[in-house]
């Protein structure tokens, strides 16, 4: 790791170049963060149903690596849908298909217990909602998976995508009758538009849509054939854990006899010398007869040992005998192990009435997926082609490493013509249970969460359930309205140029855009990257074949990837030799109860250029040669501020003539200041004095968000954006460490 400064390019000292707020765009001369605003909130066009709780018959699911793990689940959840229009004609734009069908949109949860429908019956307030503004709200019921998750080898991701994609199928094929496996709900008859899908998942949940884009190209059914396969391996298994558990039995019981034995011994022993020792001494016909109680007890000892140690052998051979058999009897509930045994063919199978899922099912129209504090068990990197948005609650206690953020990471490069947008949503203030109504009796962010997050503290900066919800509604809604419905009223917030609406806030504030820090990653066709740090020679070499400088860094790294599992060990570099050095900031993922306070953790599991400096004016230049950047509209990068808690970033553009121009980072963006405060005029760049206490802790969970500028800000200052030789990140403040990456031109229009 470098401990001199990083030279190699000249920093841009040009003052920053003010920007006029609020908005005037009858000015053309005016550039502003946000150029138009989005509703919500409004009453909508629809009435809704009532709560409708379905039953379709029963499922199976499996385990991705676990052969011996097939087991049935309910197929059943809740159900809202538009019943007619409203008398007053709401602000819906949503339009029904020609034969009258509505958009669906499908919720699945997570991990919590395993009852019935609680869990999926927590999120009705945004079915209602939705059904209100003319969309079927699906929330399927995953609560027996969830009382198998310890047996599970993926956190039960496979047996989740299962049983989504299955209730797909059966919306699919019950959708014009009405009939959805045998089960009637005249309701719905005809009411769902099933090329039109949304899906929404929460935690374990959020893992699992997240898959299901995956599985919808590449099913994982389940046959009788892997039926047959199960229950060969289950029958086998048994007498083999029958004999384990005897023997273990008789190891117990053999413990227990031999420790009264050798506790009776003990006690005859004692006896014997207290007689032995009595003054006067004890008749010797007493003596005789304890001298013998004690030899009869060690004759009994003795063989209470042996018989121990012969059935400690025999459990040992047990324990060999199921290793030899390479599998482990895993625990699944009784009416699936009765089920198993009894499907002894395929008619049989099919007399059961339980619902395989499909290898070959044709694949659903999925238009997004939205995924709320996600696990990532599975390493997803192939949510592709699909509008993904991820869900980042800052003061998650319970999926605290923030691993939603890996998948969003992890998939934006892996398909070179990829068609979709990717987004990343941090909510500051917000935990992981709130979205759920059922879960929101336990405050998760008390457990494992930054300071700040702590209710009782003085300077918290939490959102209240209430407050919660509203911004959660807002960003879950829109979403899927907006790339479900082709509601474009919300396309200005999903491209960066409208604020959260009031609505979305908490109550009594009318702007908010500091609690949810929005990050874009527009489609293949639609971007064009400048440097990001995804190869060794990334700086020497970067996309435009050229090299990026450093300088005045007390210390530059380049880290590939770091170890998104404690078993990948992070690649990083230096910068200017390419030799391999240690990473700077260490991963916040593999935080734990035992951290030091001060060590520096960064959130983001990806590429990254890890930069501190100890004097202003440290500066990265990427040189670009002679480039254009017709077909864009933004410039944006991807900064974590590690320390302390804000950094401002002078972004600046010259061209080939040497005109140059710097833009202000934090003039449109909220995501240099790590901690949801209201811009004031001296934030990010001098600290607030009530966030001193945060400051150097590595606690207030540093993520790479995006710092996004209209391409035109630098045109009305006189750059030739035809002919730009170079792109420069200063940080002005006198010291600091941030990570960097993804520095793009987009289109966002």
């Amino acid at each position: 790791m470098p401990t001199t400064p990083v030279t190699g390019g000249t920093a841009d000292p040009a003052p920053t170049i003010p920007v006029t707020t609020p908005p005037e765009p009858e000015d053309p001369s005016v550039v502003t963060r946000f150029t138009a605003t989005v509703p919500f909130g409004e009453k909508g066009g629809y009435l809704s149903s009532e709560q409708v709780v379905y039953g379709f018959g029963t499922t199976a699911v499996s385990d991705a690596r676990y052969k011996d793990v097939i087991y049935t689940v309910p197929l059943q959840g809740t159900v809202r849908y538009p019943t007619g229009p409203t008398s007053v004609q709401g602000t819906s734009k949503v339009q029904p298909s020609a034969s009258g069908g509505h958009p669906v949109v499908v919720f699945l949860h997570g991990m919590h217990d395993a009852s019935d429908l609680n869990n999926a019956k927590g999120y009705d307030y945004l079915q209602k909602s939705l059904a209100e503004n003319g969309y079927v709200a699906v929330s399927i019921d995953a609560g027996k998976i969830n009382g198998l998750n310890g047996n599970a080898s993926d956190a039960g991701a496979l047996a989740r995508g299962q049983l989504l994609m299955t209730t797909l199928d059966l919306l699919r094929e019950g959708n014009e009758s009405g009939v959805f496996n045998g089960v009637a709900l005249p309701g719905l008859k005809g009411k769902m538009d099933l090329e039109r899908v949304g899906l929404i998942g929460h935690s374990r949940g959020a893992e699992a849509v997240a898959y299901a884009v995956e599985l919808n190209r590449q099913r994982v059914g389940i046959s009788y054939q892997n039926i047959e396969a199960t229950r060969a391996l289950r029958l086998a298994a048994l007498p083999l854990q029958a004999a384990q558990e005897a023997a273990q039995k008789r190891v117990d019981e053999a413990l227990t006899a031999s420790t009264d034995a050798a506790v009776q011994l003990l006690l005859a022993k004692l006896q014997l010398k207290a007689a032995q020792d009595r003054s006067p001494p004890a008749p010797s016909s007493e003596i005789d007869a304890l001298a013998q109680e004690v030899e009869r007890l060690q004759r009994e000892a003795l063989d209470a040992k042996a018989r121990l140690d012969a059935e400690q052998l025999a459990l040992e051979k047990a324990d060999a005998a199921l290793r030899n058999m390479n599998t482990v009897l895993r625990r699944i509930n009784a009416n699936s192990e009765q089920w198993l045994q009894q499907i002894a063919s395929e008619e049989e199978l099919r007399r059961s009435g339980v619902v395989l899922p499909s290898a070959t099912g044709l694949p659903h129209r999925i238009r997004a997926v939205f995924s709320l504090a996600a696990i990532n068990k599975k390493q997803l990197s192939r949510v592709t082609h699909v509008p993904f948005m991820t869900l980042l609650p800052s003061c998650d206690g319970d999926v605290y490493t923030l691993e939603g953020g890996q998948i969003f990471d992890e998939s934006r490069y892996t398909a070179e013509d990829d068609s979709a947008p990717k987004y990343q949503v941090l909510v500051r203030g917000a935990n992981h249970n709130f979205y759920n109504d059922y879960w929101s009796k336990t405050d998760d962010s008390q457990i494992r969460a930054p300071l700040y997050c702590k209710a009782a503290e003085a300077e918290t900066l939490r959102l209240s359930r209430e407050d919660q919800r509203r911004n959660g509604q807002f960003l879950m809604e829109s979403f899927m309205r907006y790339f479900v419905g082709d509601e474009f009223q919300f396309a200005p917030y999903w491209k960066g140029q409208a604020p959260i609406p009031a609505a979305g806030c908490p109550v009594g504030e009318n702007s908010c855009d500091e609690r949810a820090v929005l990050t874009i990653h527009q489609p293949a066709a639609q971007r064009k990257l400048l440097q990001n740090f995804r190869s060794a020679d990334a700086s020497a070499k970067n996309p435009s074949g050229l090299s990026t400088a450093y300088e005045q860094f007390s210390q530059a790294v380049q880290c590939r990837f770091l170890a998104l599992k404690s078993d990948r060990d992070a690649a990083c570099n230096d910068p200017v030799s390419q030799l391999a050095v240690d990473r700077l900031f260490k991963e916040g993922a593999l935080y734990d109860f035992s951290y030091d306070a001060k060590t520096l953790l960064t959130w983001s599991i990806t590429d990254q250029a890890q930069l501190q400096w100890t004097a202003a004016g440290a500066a990265m230049t990427i040189h670009t040669g002679d480039l254009s950047t017709k077909g864009f509209d933004t410039l944006s990068l991807r900064v974590a501020v590690v320390a302390p808690i804000g950094q401002e970033v002078e972004i600046a553009l010259t061209d080939t003539q040497d005109r140059q121009a710097a833009i202000k980072g934090s003039d449109f963006s909220n995501a240099l200041y790590g901690i949801a405060r209201k811009p004031d005029g001296a934030i990010p760049l001098v600290d607030a004095p009530e966030d001193a206490i945060y400051g150097d802790t590595g606690t207030t969970r540093p993520l790479l968000n995006m710092v996004a500028v209209p391409l035109k800000a630098f045109a009305l200052h006189g750059v030739d954006l035809a002919h730009i030789k170079q792109v420069t990140l200063r940080f002005p403040k006198a010291s600091g460490s941030v990570a960097v990456t993804d520095v793009l031109l987009q289109r966002m229009n």
